[in-house]
């Protein structure tokens, strides 16, 4: 005779593996235009008895053109500070062709958004020497010295890097590399639009303007930086609170709200350079998994369900969606990116890179 708790216990694993398999089951609409196993590349998705952290970036260079940078590290006992090693191994695939245009191996730093995309193909890479740009035959010119973060406007005219290490955040035009402003460690922080700037100071969210005075903005409940970001040159994403991201226009004016559900696991914002669409990328745990593994308080087991929204930028309507279980993976999961058109999507699941169609 079965006892209750094996039956509860069993209740419980049929709920679980009904849930995971209705969150791998794609939409037959969704339309896959690309496919690539990044694992003989050097992509790791398990690593028995090591510590690895996954930095992996995805960058759309143009609408065929992405850019994969396949940037991971073993941890040891002893660590040494700003060390770029190994080189990670930079990727670029032809959409178009389904093939891999050509492949290097390069110096990036160890952190996740070390690689962002550029206007006209290019790209900026961060690494131990600073600051380099570089075209899409994957040649870069001179570093200019300086710590991360790295961070580009949505229309990619915008650089601001610094920061890390009690370090001056700088402006940088995207095209010249001019210098557009300074800003002190810490007090304020800034984040680049196209147009404006978002000036996080005092805990709060203040949108920058060439010519006007500060505009506080109403989504600075759960810290300010580096959540907040331009969607485009007229709006602005941040949480509003730990089960809601708010977009608003510059005036404050609250245009729609998103449903968070794992604000403090994985929940980000990423953008496509023609201002009309946006991501919405989250990983956590499922209910029932909470439930199953309710003494584990540090959260220190794999996460169990991913999923990304793309978003209509003006209503919020949601024209395109993914969820799966990331199991197995390695260190954080990688951010999806959207094409400069918005029209394409590429995600990294279980080491494979893959690319779809956004209707």
């Amino acid at each position: 005779m079965l006892s209750v708790r094996h039956v509860t216990r069993s209740a419980i694993c049929f709920i679980a593996l009904t849930l995971s398999t209705a969150a791998n089951c794609e939409p037959p609409e969704h339309k896959q235009i690309f496919h690539q196993d990044l694992r003989p590349f050097g992509f790791l998705t398990e690593a028995p008895g090591q510590f690895v952290a996954n930095y992996t970036d995805l960058n759309f260079l143009t609408d065929d053109l992405i850019l994969v940078t396949v940037n991971t590290r073993v941890y040891g006992p002893i660590e040494k500070v700003l060390l770029d090693e190994p080189l990670s191994k930079v990727l670029l695939f032809d959409i178009s062709q389904s093939r891999l245009v050509k492949k290097i191996e390069m110096s990036v730093e160890k952190s996740t958004g070390s690689v962002r995309a550029l206007e006209d193909g290019r790209f900026a890479l961060l690494n131990e020497m600073g600051l380099r740009v570089c075209s899409r035959e994957l040649e870069c010119g001179l570093a200019r010295p300086t710590r991360g973060p790295l961070f580009v406007s949505p229309g990619q005219t915008k650089i601001v890097v610094g920061g890390n290490g009690h370090t001056e955040q700088t402006v940088l035009d995207g095209m010249t590399l001019e210098e557009l402003g300074r800003y002190p460690w810490h007090n304020p922080s800034v984040i680049p639009g196209d147009g404006a700037l978002l000036v996080a100071r005092d805990t709060k969210l203040y949108v920058r303007v060439p010519g006007q005075s500060d505009r506080q903005l109403p989504l600075a409940g759960l810290g300010t930086w580096p959540t907040a970001r331009f969607i485009n040159r007229n709006t602005v994403a941040d949480f509003e609170s730990d089960k809601a991201l708010a977009v608003a226009n510059l005036d404050g004016t609250i245009l729609f709200r998103v449903r968070v559900k794992a604000r403090w696991q994985v929940s980000e914002v990423s953008t496509s350079a023609s201002g009309t669409r946006f991501c919405f990328h989250e990983a956590g745990y499922t209910a029932v998994n909470s439930f199953v593994n309710f003494l584990d308080f540090d959260q220190g087991r794999p996460l169990n369900f991913e999923s990304v929204k793309v978003l209509s930028a003006d209503s919020g309507n949601s024209l395109f969606e993914l969820r799966w279980d990331p199991r197995p993976y390695i260190g954080v999961p990688t951010t999806p990116v959207l094409s400069p058109n918005g029209q394409r999507l590429a995600v990294l699941r279980h080491g494979i890179l893959e690319i779809f169609e956004v209707p």
